[in-house]
């Protein structure tokens, strides 16, 4: 995974993955047992409907996996480490798809009836999180982040943006793209059939389907590698 991001080029693999183990090392507090990640641990965050992944048959027109952000929707939150464990459980579903490995991902974000107080339940979340997820999108995911492309976003985003900027890396700022109400634009990078209502699409699905279906994969998963355990230990 580490090695195709790089384009095979095994200095740069190593190097992503140093970044990932220091990274790790740095959130251990926050995340804690990696092995003991579950997909349902994340159910009630996913079920508030302001994040969705896009399953592999509905990406852009290029093949990036689609991830769908709409923050309006976000409600505060107990436990914001729930981000940094969200982005490693995600990490570790990547590691069965390789479309996200090869054509990267896309966030594709609507601000409609984003209010100012919205914005402020954002800029609470605590900074030193924040910064580490900022630091794992841009050092240590073995994916590209082909672009954040903003939508019905309000006037004053721009200042939301320029909190956020210092975490971003050049190229990344360079892929952040704002069509406002300019859909057909939009259109023209992902077709409107994938895509939900608040997009200009025509889909029913905001993202459950791929969550659904990690789940249970990663059930059995777990399953299989219990039945090896105890066949292993009849030996």
């Amino acid at each position: 995974m580490f090695l195709r991001h790089a384009k095979f080029d095994p200095v740069k693999a190593r190097g992503r993955l140093a970044a990932m183990e220091r990274w790790l090392a740095d959130c251990r507090d926050e995340i804690g047992d990696v092995t003991a990640l579950r997909g349902e641990q994340f159910r009630a965050m996913y079920e508030e409907g302001w994040i969705g992944i896009l399953p592999s048959d509905r990406r852009t027109r290029d093949g990036a996996v689609i991830t769908l952000l709409l923050p309006g929707m976000m409600k505060p939150m107990a436990d914001p480490a729930l981000l940094l464990r969200w982005n490693l459980w995600v990490l570790c579903r990547a590691v069965h798809d390789p479309y996200i490995q090869v054509c990267g991902q896309v966030v594709v974000e609507s601000f409609r009836d984003f209010s100012v107080l919205q914005s402020l339940r954002l800029q609470q979340l605590p900074h030193a999180i924040m910064k580490k997820n900022f630091k794992f999108a841009q050092e240590c995911m073995p994916f590209r982040m082909r672009g954040i492309w903003l939508v019905w976003q309000p006037k004053w985003i721009s200042f939301m943006f320029a909190i956020a900027k210092p975490f971003l890396s050049a190229k990344l700022r360079a892929r952040v793209r704002m069509f406002g109400s300019d859909l057909p634009s939009l259109h023209q990078l992902v077709d409107p059939d994938v895509l939900p209502a608040e997009f200009g699409g025509s889909s029913t699905d905001t993202g459950m389907h791929w969550f659904e279906a990690q789940v249970k994969a990663e059930a059995a998963e777990l399953r299989a590698l219990d039945a090896a355990a105890a066949a292993a230990s009849t030996e």
